[in-house]
């Protein structure tokens, strides 16, 4: 899929005013010496004051490398941007590798930029990030080691109950065999999306209020239950399902408005089983936000949207105890805290 060439649907209309609490900040700016300019906004809520992010830069007489991280430390996304040295000539073939892993590189008007998660998992310590490139026609490496700090996630000391989805008999229910399959076709197929990308200068906070209610990577261990007795009437409880949390939740009333964290195509718009009201956005070179138990969708499959959109409204449709929106980021597989995402001082 063409990011540029992905039909821009009209939403005129109430559904896409913008919230009257959300304000757009300047996150970055700075000129470089050759008069460049590199500016970076946020539309978010008074109330959530996003991280300065922490800065990694190493250069050698051709080029210079800037990381940035809310943190580099696990579960969080790692922004780059790459530039030729002032008055030098324009590197070529340029790669850049994260653990011997290639990332997506976009060309942008200074130079180029990629984006990469820090999996949750990864083992505290020191890893390598590795730029080749060619200059006049000579293969060169710039490379730098990075410390990635270990995270203490939190633990839920009680198990969660889900109503009718703790129930193992409503889950392995026959007459939901053929959803469930669906929806898992359907969450492959979404997420297999390849496209440009898409990602410009602003990022947008997905609600209009800050108020998490589910931390990302809480380790969670889910209710439930069986059934015994002639009619069913009494609930056994059997293992739970130990799970993480893989994005974060956020408080707001049902209908609350919904908003696109970045500029992308939606590649998904459906009622599953378990998420409820899903959205899924592709931002390009296979980085995803997806929102789930909307209350409403807003938007279509192959429509674009830009950072700050409507998308939906909060709701309390499927797996859920009560009205949130569960927010996620996943980039190439790897699910990274989608407020990290916030503190990155993206430009192109």
């Amino acid at each position: 899929m063409d990011c540029k060439s992905a039909e821009k649907k009209d939403k005129t209309g109430d559904n896409y005013i913008a919230s009257n609490k959300i304000e757009v900040v300047r996150n970055f700016y700075q000129v470089e010496k050759s008069g460049r300019k590199k500016v970076s906004t946020l539309k978010k809520p008074s109330g959530f004051i996003p991280a300065r992010p922490e800065i990694i830069t190493y250069w050698n007489n051709d080029i210079k490398v800037t990381l940035y991280a809310e943190q580099f430390a696990q579960g969080n996304g790692v922004y780059a941007e790459i530039e030729k040295q002032d008055g030098g000539s324009d590197p070529e073939n340029i790669t850049l590798l994260y653990k011997n892993t290639a990332v997506p590189l976009t060309e942008t008007s200074w130079g180029y930029r990629g984006l990469w998660g820090i999996d949750p998992e990864e083992k505290e310590g020191y890893t390598t990030v590795c730029i080749n490139y060619e200059l006049n026609g000579n293969g060169k490496t710039l490379e730098s080691d990075i410390m990635i700090k270990d995270i203490n996630y939190p633990v839920s000391k009680s198990m969660l109950d889900v109503g009718k989805f703790s129930d193992k008999d409503y889950t392995t229910d026959p007459q939901f065999k053929d959803i469930i399959a669906e929806c898992s076709a359907l969450l492959e197929k979404a997420f297999s999306s390849l496209s440009e990308d898409c990602i410009k200068n602003t990022l947008s906070y997905p609600r209009d209020m800050h108020k998490i209610t589910g931390d990302y990577w809480r380790k969670r261990i889910y209710l439930s239950y069986g059934k015994k007795g002639k009619k069913g009437e009494k609930k056994v409880r059997v293992e739970g399902r130990t799970r993480f949390h893989r994005g974060v939740d956020l408080k707001g009333a049902v209908g609350a408005p919904v908003f696109a964290m970045a500029d992308g195509t939606v590649v998904l718009s459906h009622t599953m089983f378990f998420e409820g009201n899903m959205v899924i956005i592709d931002h390009g070179n296979r980085v995803f936000s997806y929102y789930q138990h909307l209350d409403s969708r807003k938007v279509r499959e192959g429509d674009r949207v830009a950072s700050g959109d409507i998308i939906g409204g909060v709701g309390t449709t499927g797996m859920v105890t009560g009205p949130h929106l569960h927010v996620a980021f996943s980039i190439r597989g790897i699910h990274v805290d989608p407020l990290s995402i916030l503190s990155l001082p993206v430009s192109r």
